[in-house]
């Protein structure tokens, strides 16, 4: 018989360290079962799974909590998750930023705040070195990123939103590619894994959703590897958010499979 309880508090302070002790310490004081759900179910079962690996994960659920906007104390504990797995802070505040296009920008200042605060604790410093990629040829150098995960998006944003205003257009491509996701740091697969964990956690954008499994297929994450993100928002999003994303990513990927 597997012993859940064992493996899920092996893999907790594999990834939380003893800041993940201490979560399951005071969750005991208040409601034992609860503590053993997290540690056996979270970590014993879904963190245990070996598809993705521990940085990937906690970039994910970095991503996932920041987007949600809901959950400022766990999000603490899985920015030190993040840091304790390896993730350098400028990966972590790269994860962040990008996810003001998706959540909003009051989303992305409370979460570097609470970055911040993390570094502080750890004694950790943040590099100042801007790494924006530069004011001139925004548009040119957006629509290039763009390609990378969907080569004819912007001939299908023009013809959407054009007839509407064409200014709708030129900001998706000069500042969520031509700013945000050139600024290197993160692999465009590990911003695809972060968007996608974003998107499926937050359940309300799933035609977003959608193309962005599809652009993570194409950025080189498999299906397999997008489920197991999926798997990872059931337990900071519920199963419904989980579920309706591994729906959308077998929808996704079998239509590419098909256009092969």
């Amino acid at each position: 018989m597997t012993d859940y309880a064992l493996i899920g508090r092996e893999k907790l302070r594999e990834i939380d360290g003893e800041a993940g002790v201490r979560v399951e310490e005071t969750m005991k004081k208040i409601c034992p079962d609860l503590a053993r759900y997290i540690v056996e179910y979270s970590f014993g079962e879904i963190y245990a799974r070996e598809i993705l690996d521990n940085r990937t994960k906690e970039q994910a659920v970095v991503a996932a909590l920041t987007a949600m906007g809901t959950a400022a104390p766990q999000l603490k504990v899985h920015i030190h998750a993040a840091l304790h797995v390896g993730c350098t802070p400028e990966e972590i505040r790269e994860v962040i930023i990008q996810m003001n296009g998706y959540a909003g920008f009051p989303a992305t200042l409370n979460a570097v705040g609470t970055l911040m605060e993390v570094l502080k604790e750890t004694r950790q410093t943040l590099s100042k070195e801007s790494v924006h990629a530069g004011t001139e040829g925004r548009y040119e150098r957006g629509k290039e990123m763009l390609a990378q995960i969907a080569p004819a998006q912007e001939q299908v944003l023009r013809e959407t939103f054009d007839p509407i205003n064409p200014d709708i257009t030129k900001y998706v491509i000069e500042f969520a590619y031509g700013d945000i996701y050139a600024r290197g740091i993160l692999p465009i697969r590990n911003r695809q894994a972060a968007t996608i964990a974003a998107l499926a956690a937050m359940g309300t954008a799933p035609s977003q959703l959608k193309f962005h499994i599809s652009g993570g297929l194409r950025a080189g994450l498999s299906e397999a590897e997008i489920v197991e993100i999926m798997l990872l928002v059931s337990i900071y999003a519920g199963f419904p958010a989980a579920l309706n994303g591994i729906l959308a990513t077998h929808e996704v990927a079998k239509m590419l499979q098909e256009d092969l």
